[in-house]
């Protein structure tokens, strides 16, 4: 069966194509085609050629944020990293007037700010008509979240007069801030990080900004994959440090600090524990430091103290530790010997000033070994002025590295100051008190720097925390110059003997058992303004190290302005005798006799 048909009419129009539209489709494609070869062949062979390879070698660049360098103790225990915060910022512009203390109250409570200040801060750029203000930019995940809680309860008058929930008050954005996961451990070694600029002030901080700053590098990269070289990439993390600083020694030495201002009731403690041979740092202990974590309280601090790290950023007059510097010049001058015999009586004259002696005592003949133990201040000004004469005397001052900074890779360091012949209102009368440690500011480095030449040979080494730095993961070790010689290696075994066997008469509170230790006592009277040098107010140091024979440590000790007793030997003796004890503990250093059976049998082996 055929299917049906429809018939058509003579009358129905014929739909008739129109080519020509398909003739001007084809000619526009025809010439798009040839656009594009035409193109092609510029590019291959015209002067586009060079630009195009220059472009697909060399590539783009894009800025990457770069987190600020890590710090780490010696053994690898981070002291310095940093973490996610955010800031966050009031936009004024969308905030009535009448909101102002409620957003004011909440984030005052939040973040721990001062809230009629937060109140007025608000109000006056509100006046001024600021557009947002930065309320805080160390916000935490948890502050974050607690504060977007408190936003979704703000409310505002609606244009009926109901009230409708406040959008957009607040604005968060992320970023990295400086955190030290210990808090104030070694706070006054590491220094901190300013918020705003992100420098660093103080410290190990300050000294290696320029290492540690973050900020932001340029990433090249290649159009072509394949030329793509991660090696040439910059690293994401631009240096990490690795210091000398010895954890458990530097947890000692701050508690060690604190007791003896527990005990003492002085106003600070500082002790430094160091190599004498290297100048490595092993620990740099301070009472009072500050919670690095805690802006507010670190500035709080530095205001106080002007000052973070006591051992390089403060100078005072030493004392009798002193006495250890003018008997190396004058023992290595040759001008002394430990058996020269000094006749006291009392006082001595230079030039219509007379020196007293400090329980202005007289104690009649004594040996050099004898000033040191009585610490008789005539005899070491005799010893300077009568028989190592002016020009050597500061000659050796100079090279021990007074009046001048250590090199210590410290932030802030001090130079210390002294008068000196022919220098505006220079004295006679300064030449015999610096003998004996007045009448010249020193830095708890300066003297460790000075102990450990004396002890180690006569070397004066630079003190410094850094031991390697490691950038892009190579380490780069820390390697200072040579040191200078300042006495020879006999003057520095005639003084280690002489500090040994006067220790033992001056100070008993200093010795250990089984260890033999060298050092002295400086108890130093502090100049008040209109009232001159009194003893109610006074610096008790001392400066030593042990092994006697073979130093491996040294140890000094600063107490400033101690109540129960003004002597070093009743204060700052059993502090050095503590941290003789911790470190021989920590660093598993043998008692003397077991050293020297050790070294016996060393000896007799083949």
């Amino acid at each position: 069966m055929s299917a049906p048909t429809v018939p058509v009419s003579a009358d129905s129009p014929r739909h008739e194509v129109a080519l020509w539209r398909y003739a001007v489709a084809a000619g526009g494609v025809l010439a798009l085609g040839l656009v594009v070869v035409a193109r092609l062949i510029m590019l291959q062979t015209g002067a586009e050629r060079t630009l195009l390879a220059r472009q697909v070698r060399e590539g783009y660049a894009e800025s990457v944020p770069l987190p600020r360098g890590l710090i780490y103790d010696r053994d690898g225990h981070l002291l310095a990293g940093d973490r996610p915060a955010y800031e966050v910022d009031v936009r004024l512009a969308a905030v009535p007037a009448e909101a102002l203390p409620q957003i004011a109250r909440d984030l005052a409570d939040v973040l721990g700010l001062d809230e009629g200040a937060l109140v007025q801060a608000l109000v006056n750029n509100k006046n001024k008509g600021v557009a947002a203000v930065l309320v805080s930019n160390r916000v935490s995940e948890q502050q974050k979240a607690l504060l977007e809680a408190r936003a979704r309860t703000w409310r505002v008058a609606g244009p009926d007069g109901k009230p409708v929930p406040l959008r957009g008050a607040l604005t968060f954005v992320r970023r990295l801030v400086r955190y030290y996961p210990e808090g104030d451990f070694a706070a006054n070694v590491l220094g901190f990080v300013a918020i705003g600029s992100g420098d660093g002030y103080g410290g190990v901080e300050q000294y290696y900004n320029k290492l540690l700053k973050g900020g932001v590098a340029w990433v090249h990269y290649p159009y072509a994959p394949w030329q793509q070289d991660d090696e040439q990439q910059p690293s994401t993390q631009p240096v990490a440090l690795y210091l000398t600083i010895d954890r458990p020694l530097q947890r000692a030495a701050e508690e060690e600090a604190r007791r003896a201002v527990e005990h003492t009731k002085a106003d600070s403690a500082t002790i430094i524990v160091a190599d004498p041979y290297s100048g490595a740092l092993l620990a740099i202990g301070q009472y009072p430091r500050p919670n690095l974590n805690d802006y507010r309280a670190v500035q709080a601090y530095r205001k106080k103290w002007d000052a973070l790290d006591f051992a390089v950023e403060r100078s005072y007059e030493p004392g009798s530790v002193f006495k250890i510097v003018t008997m190396a010049a004058a023992i290595d001058a040759g001008k002394v010997t430990p058996q020269t015999v000094f006749h006291d009586v009392g006082t001595f004259h230079v030039y219509g000033r007379t020196v007293w002696n400090w329980n202005r005592g007289a104690w009649g003949d004594q040996s050099m070994v004898g000033c040191l133990q009585h610490s008789l201040n005539t005899c070491l000004a005799w010893v300077a002025v009568e028989r190592l004469q002016k020009l050597p005397f500061y000659d050796y001052l100079q090279a021990f590295g007074f009046g001048r900074p250590t090199g210590v890779d410290l932030g802030g360091e001090l130079p210390g100051y002294y008068r000196v012949p022919g220098t505006k209102y220079w004295s006679h009368s300064d030449w015999a008190s610096q003998a004996f440690g007045q009448a010249i500011d020193v830095t708890p480095m300066q003297m460790v720097a000075a102990a450990s030449a004396i002890a180690n040979g006569g070397y004066l080494v630079t003190p410094h925390v850094l031991r390697y730095e490691v950038v892009n993961g190579r380490a780069y070790p820390y390697h200072p110059d040579p040191p200078p010689q300042v006495i020879s290696a006999q003057a520095s075994r005639t003084m280690r003997q002489m500090l040994t066997e006067s220790l033992k008469g001056e100070s008993s509170a200093a010795l250990v058992d089984g260890y033999s230790v060298a050092g002295k006592t400086g108890t130093a009277e502090i100049a008040l303004q209109g009232a001159g040098y009194v003893t109610r107010a006074t610096n008790a140091s001392f400066v030593g190290w042990f092994p006697a024979d073979k130093p491996q440590y040294v140890i000094y000790v600063w107490l400033e302005r101690p109540k129960t007793s003004i002597w070093a030997s009743v204060v700052a003796a059993p502090v050095f005798a503590n941290m003789v004890q911790r470190v021989a503990a920590i660093e598993h250093v043998p008692p003397d006799s077991v050293r020297k059976q050790l070294s016996a049998a060393e000896a007799q082996q083949p």
